[in-house]
């Protein structure tokens, strides 16, 4: 498996001190997906898998994933997991805020539309965000260690993007590795989501993550689909994990959504082989389970 990925970080500084009425990652994506349509969208339907022209929009593309109900990916789905992810580095709650700091990952292609969303957050910023409508400007967007951001209108898309590659199976070798859970993780296990998975639950939710991603926006082999099974020696430890709920509203759906999942850390004893190791590194840089687009599943580990 072979994913090719870049992130961003986007550093934004308000007009005057704003007061967060909602979780701001959630009010960005909206903001992103409301300002990426009226950039691109030409034929103005509601439904974007009906629009003759979806396979080459950028709006259709990032936000909207649309999937031929026939695919290999994920069978009899029309949707598949979107080809970015957003996280913040910095935990710390302050109200009102002056500035804001989030990262943008971008997988496969998707890295040449950043202008397009750079676009929409300047769009976003102009037009304010949270109850009180408070503007904001980017004040950089790094990348590589370094500013792309040349001036408002410009940004330096002279970037090497990275990879991930997963590692051939290998003999095992036994850690303790200690899982942080920084924002909701959301998966199913036996039908249901809740905090009680077991270690193989969830090194199924990492394999599943990195087989979506590769299979629609990296390279996948007919060998990397079909081989991996979680070690049965794994076993959770020292689980200190509870459940939280965010509650989102769609404006374009109209409708709220539930967004819970576990947060909190445990440890996961065992044999890993290499190949599980690399799952962990990768999960930690696209984020693991579902809606990650909306800042859930971050995870970091270290190992013992």
């Amino acid at each position: 498996m072979k994913l090719s990925f870049l992130q961003f970080e986007f550093n934004l500084e308000f007009i005057e001190p704003a007061i967060v009425s909602a979780n701001p990652l959630f009010v960005l994506r909206g903001m992103l997906g409301k300002n990426l349509r009226s950039m691109c969208c030409i034929s103005k339907q509601s439904v974007c898998g009906e629009c003759l022209y979806s396979k080459n929009c950028v709006y259709s593309y990032i936000f909207e994933t649309v999937l031929p109900s026939d695919n290999p990916v994920l069978p009899g789905r029309n949707k598949g997991c979107h080809p970015y992810s957003l996280s913040v580095k910095s935990r710390e709650r302050k109200n009102p805020i002056t500035e804001y700091s989030f990262v943008l990952t971008l997988f496969g292609k998707s890295v040449e539309y950043l202008p397009y969303i750079y676009a929409a957050f300047v769009r976003a910023g102009n037009d304010g965000i949270f109850k009180s409508r408070t503007q904001f400007r980017i004040k950089s967007v790094v990348s590589g260690g370094r500013n792309i951001l040349i001036d408002e209108n410009r940004l330096d898309m002279e970037v090497a993007p990275q990879s991930w590659k997963s590692a051939e199976e290998s003999k095992l070798s036994r850690h303790e590795i200690l899982v942080e859970l920084n924002s909701p993780l959301r998966f199913k296990f036996g039908g249901k989501y809740g905090t009680d998975f077991s270690a193989q639950d969830f090194m199924g939710c990492l394999y599943r993550r990195a087989k979506t991603l590769c299979s629609l926006y990296g390279d996948l082999s007919e060998e990397d689909s079909q081989r991996y099974v979680p070690s049965e020696s794994l076993e959770i430890t020292d689980r200190k994990i509870k459940w939280i709920d965010f509650n989102h509203y769609s404006a374009r759906q109209k409708n709220s959504m539930e967004l819970g999942g576990s947060v909190g850390n445990f440890k996961i004893t065992g044999s890993f082989s290499d190949f599980e190791l690399s799952l962990l590194e990768l999960n930690t840089i696209a984020g693991a389970g579902k809606n990650t687009n909306f800042g859930l599943g971050q995870i970091d580990y270290c190992s013992k």
